[in-house]
């Protein structure tokens, strides 16, 4: 059930289930860029709370601004929606949200000149997201670079001298999974055309990027049991994945929306994975909460 009223409204229209999905997201990223240090660095806590606290309010604002930009279109498709629902302007919406994107940004790019720029490409690539998803059908591509970067930002503030390898498998995993999903999304109310449907069976390629992590590249922690907890958080992402695609094409008018909420969800157990099999366990159990978190969260706040 959607919540109602002022502060509910707002957590709503922040898609607020989401939010833990791209903390994960962060946690992967400080796991690379840790992997470039000495082994027994700990995790930097200072650091990682700047880089949450940037990374949660650059995506909260990214979804303001997403309902704002779509007012007109959720006025005829999704009516109970906070904006045209009349529980919050489209006025105050588009100033909260970019107010809490400058916010959100500055964070980042505090954290150093090795993340400045890419901090300023996340901020234009989410305006822009949301300035031309409407009518540029390639437009889940640059979702899909949002939640590529934040992983760069994050590995890069916690080392500069991140491998480039690692995070090309953990960047280029996030943007093939958030494209794939992204593409589904697009058709959530109007049903799946045949591309989408195709497109949906790559997301369990995606989800096992932490492979490309383990195996292409040579690095794994020595401990089997995370190595263990590695390889089974992965394939929890997959047989979530899977059932997702299933539930999709059924014929219910929900089953998209569903399945979009259900592999948003799976994105902390990937990257739980990535930071078990890099060595970084408490990193990995966060991750690993960041997706109990979301399922808890999701019920009560539409994730799309």
């Amino acid at each position: 059930m959607s919540a109602r009223g002022g502060v509910g409204a707002w957590l709503e229209l922040m898609r607020v289930g989401n939010a833990p999905t791209v903390v994960s997201n962060v946690f992967a990223g400080m796991a690379v860029g840790l992997q470039a240090r000495l082994a027994d660095v700990p995790v930097p806590f200072g650091p990682g709370v700047v880089l949450v606290a940037g990374t949660v309010l650059t995506y909260v604002a990214g979804m303001v601004l997403n309902d704002a930009f779509d007012a007109q279109v959720d006025a005829r498709e999704r009516p109970s929606r906070p904006i045209p629902s009349g529980r919050i302007g489209v006025a105050r919406a588009r100033f909260a949200g970019l107010a809490t994107l400058g916010v959100g940004v500055a964070m980042l790019a505090s954290m150093g000149e090795a993340v400045r720029w890419w901090a300023v490409l996340l901020a234009g690539c989410v305006v822009l997201y949301n300035a031309v998803h409407a009518w540029f059908p390639g437009a889940f591509l640059v979702m899909a670079a949002c939640r590529a970067i934040v992983p760069v930002i994050a590995a890069l503030a916690v080392s500069p001298g991140a491998d480039g390898a690692l995070l090309g498998w953990v960047a280029g995993g996030a943007f093939a999974y958030v494209a794939a999903l992204g593409l589904v999304a697009r058709n959530e109310v109007q049903g799946l055309p045949p591309v989408a449907r195709a497109v949906r069976w790559a997301l369990p390629l995606a989800a096992c990027a932490p492979l490309g992590v383990w195996l292409a590249e040579g690095v794994g922690p020595e401990s089997a049991v995370l190595v263990t907890l590695g390889l089974a958080a992965m394939a929890a992402a997959v047989v979530g994945v899977v059932t997702g695609a299933r539930l999709a094409a059924s014929a219910r008018a929900e089953a998209v929306p569903a399945a979009v909420g259900t592999w948003l969800g799976g994105i902390p157990l990937v990257d739980a994975a990535t930071c078990f099999l890099l060595g970084r366990p408490l990193l990995g159990l966060l991750c690993v909460a960041m997706f109990g978190l979301s399922g808890a969260l999701r019920p009560r706040f539409a994730a799309s």
